[in-house]
């Protein structure tokens, strides 16, 4: 995470932080389910490379589908930090997709 302060704890305030991370999961919520869409980020400091990598989950609320959202693809994401079932998550995030670096 970008922010060193936004490790959610349970009881913990909202704030707001800006995760940088790679997707490994996403979720969609069945049809007679209210319409949600998550991603579960594996979320990095680029300015500190060793340091220990956090699981945040991006929730999208009614939305089923969110462009370019999919597993592999690098988001930097702002919002609010909050906990939701002991999990750090960020309901309808602003994100980027991070282009990748190519060498040439």
């Amino acid at each position: 995470m970008c922010c060193p302060e936004a490790d959610a704890e349970p009881g913990a305030g909202r704030r707001r932080v800006r995760v940088t991370g790679v997707v490994t999961e996403v979720r969609i919520a069945p049809v007679h389910d209210r319409a949600e869409f998550s991603a579960l980020v594996i979320a990095h400091d680029p300015a500190r490379p060793r340091a220990e990598r956090k699981q945040v989950r991006l929730v999208w609320q009614g939305q089923r589908a969110v462009p370019g959202v999919t597993v592999g693809v690098a988001l930097e994401c702002v919002g609010l930090l909050c906990d939701r079932r002991s999990e750090p998550t960020i309901f309808n995030p602003r994100y980027e997709i991070v282009a990748k670096k190519v060498q040439r």
